[in-house]
């Protein structure tokens, strides 16, 4: 018996085919297969989730994240640069001799510095990688003031992990990791007559920073003036507002960038302005936008989504103005204005807010003041639901 040899697909076949297939296999085909390129050109990229973090992007459960790893060629590698090497590498770019760059405490200064630290350090036992560390920073410094070279070559290593599965690449280090990360970027998304379309997209780390939510938190109350960033980078990851020449997200020709959902974990101003070029003008309202408690741009994204969701702790100002058809304020601090303020903006109809509170007390008080409105009154209620 006789089986047929498999048949190529042809142009057309292959656009249905990249259409629904997960956007890390189209990237890989595409690097792998010459015959395959010219077919996600045109075919729409969708992707379920992507989360677009500082050090690493993720696209469907699959991270890609580029460091600086050290390879020693005649001495021991020390146990400190084994473990960083096998995590991935460094995520910031450093010179020659593994020293991240510095605006202060160089040379013989910083080696004097570094000596103090690793004093206090001696003699404990549960820090001897840190020790280590610590003298292999010390040996660094002394070799960069003599100009002698480093007993270690750098390398550029992309890694792509896959739940416990991991894909390494090694490059030369003669370009920096934001170019490296570009490159890569450009090459999954970058392509002219493409749209992409993404349902759920992060922008930031995957937890809430703290020390932001407080920062955003008290400029949206006043207490801290909401000041601009004066030097770059400005891109999406910055805590302070960017007023300058916003770099994109992500290199998504114009108007090509369709969204579903969005979770900004930092600031939201900067995050919107580095997706505007990109975003289609028939974008259909997001179904959810989630955000820390912040000043809230006026911006059409932020207006037309159909559920606002803000997190941290905030004040009922938060829906004052706000067209949103839901909005939920995960925790609130009850202030009386406020809520004064909310009862007269209360208008529309089919408009739903939500509220979430930390502490039992807190719920009691801001139940007492609807008993305590004019004419406001208590009693039973012979419907329930």
């Amino acid at each position: 018996m006789t089986t047929s040899r498999p048949q190529p697909l042809f142009y057309q076949s292959s656009k249905c085919v990249a259409l629904y297939l997960d956007a890390n296999i189209r990237f890989q085909l595409s690097l792998q297969c010459p015959g395959f390129r010219v077919v996600p050109q045109t075919a729409t990229l969708r992707i379920h989730d992507l989360k677009m973090r500082p050090n690493d992007f993720e696209i469907n459960g699959t991270v890609y994240s580029i460091g600086v790893i050290q390879k020693y060629t005649y001495t021991p590698t020390p146990e400190f640069v084994k473990l960083r090497n096998a995590s991935g590498g460094i995520p910031h770019d450093l010179d020659r001799y593994g020293i991240r760059e510095e605006w202060m405490y160089r040379g013989a200064g910083k080696v004097k510095q570094l000596e103090e630290e690793l004093k206090l350090m001696v003699g404990d036992r549960g820090l001897d990688l840190a020790i280590e560390e610590k003298q292999w920073e010390i040996s660094a410094y002394r070799l960069r003031i003599s100009n002698l070279e480093p007993p270690f070559t750098q390398y550029l290593q992309l890694t792509i992990t896959t739940g416990i599965e991991q894909k390494v690449e090694r490059f030369q280090y003669d370009k920096n990791q934001k170019i490296a990360r570009d490159y890569i970027l450009k090459k999954m998304f970058g392509v002219a007559e493409r749209r992409v379309q993404i349902r759920n997209l992060q922008i930031g780390q995957d937890d809430f920073d703290p020390h932001l939510m407080v920062h955003l938190q008290r400029v949206a109350n006043g207490l801290n003036r909401d000041i601009p960033q004066r030097d770059g980078p400005y891109n999406a990851f910055q805590m302070l507002r960017c007023d300058d020449q916003m770099e994109p997200l992500l290199p998504v020709p114009v108007g090509k960038l369709e969204i579903g959902e969005m979770i900004v974990t930092g600031n939201l101003k900067n995050a919107l302005a580095s997706i505007k070029t990109s975003l289609s003008e028939t974008n259909a309202p997001l179904k959810k936008l989630t955000c820390v408690y912040q000043p809230l741009p006026d911006d059409p994204v932020v207006q037309n989504a159909e559920f606002l969701c803000v997190v941290g702790y905030g004040t009922l100002k938060v829906f004052s103005g706000r067209e949103n058809n839901r909005i939920h304020l995960a925790e609130c601090d009850v202030m009386p204005r406020d809520f004064t303020d909310l009862l007269n903006i209360c208008t529309k109809v089919g408009q739903f807010y939500s509220i979430g509170f930390q502490h039992q007390t807190t719920v009691e008080e801001f139940f007492e003041m609807f008993k305590n409105l004019p004419g406001a009154e208590t009693g039973g209620s012979n419907e329930s639901r």
